[in-house]
């Protein structure tokens, strides 16, 4: 039997770690470029295309997750050869079978220079069993620091935290 996640527990986590002010007043391209590849993360984990995931980091970009009241773990993904290996391994395993959703709102823009960033948003991700309506498997936040190179904003270091 699944579980559904309480949709609430997203938003004691954003109140719980946003302990910085948002950066206020930016309309700007980096500000849209950033939020277009927060869209593009969700897009290419959904479609299953691991290679994709691992281009919007840098090339020792870090994926990290944590669960609500657990003990701190060890990134899951350090370089992009690893990321793609996970991602990949994500979509073969624990996805096969089932179609993944993500769904995001609430970007907050706690830094922005010309060559970095740190953004964080909610998100909830729905899975999608053939002949089953959707179902809520996980909510949290996202944690991100970004770095501009060349005229792309990658992420350096995603750090997942997921209500339990």
């Amino acid at each position: 039997m699944r579980r559904a996640v309480p949709f609430l527990a997203g938003i004691t986590t954003v109140l719980l770690l946003a302990g910085c002010a948002p950066v206020k007043g930016m309309s700007n391209p980096d500000r849209q470029a950033i939020a277009d590849q927060v869209t593009e993360y969700g897009r290419l984990w959904d479609l299953k295309d691991a290679d994709g995931v691992s281009r919007l980091f840098t090339e020792d970009g870090v994926m990290e997750w944590h669960l609500a009241g657990a003990q701190q773990q060890p990134p899951l993904a350090k370089g992009r050869a690893a990321i793609a290996q996970y991602s990949r391994q994500a979509h073969e395993v624990r996805l096969a079978g089932r179609q993944s959703r993500h769904h995001f709102s609430g970007l907050v823009f706690h830094e922005l220079s010309e060559t970095e960033a740190l953004t964080e948003h909610v998100f909830m991700v729905t899975h999608v069993i053939p002949g089953e309506p959707p179902v809520l498997v996980a909510s949290g936040l996202y944690r991100i620091n970004w770095q501009k190179t060349g005229e792309a904003w990658l992420m350096t270091h995603r750090k997942l935290h997921v209500d339990r």
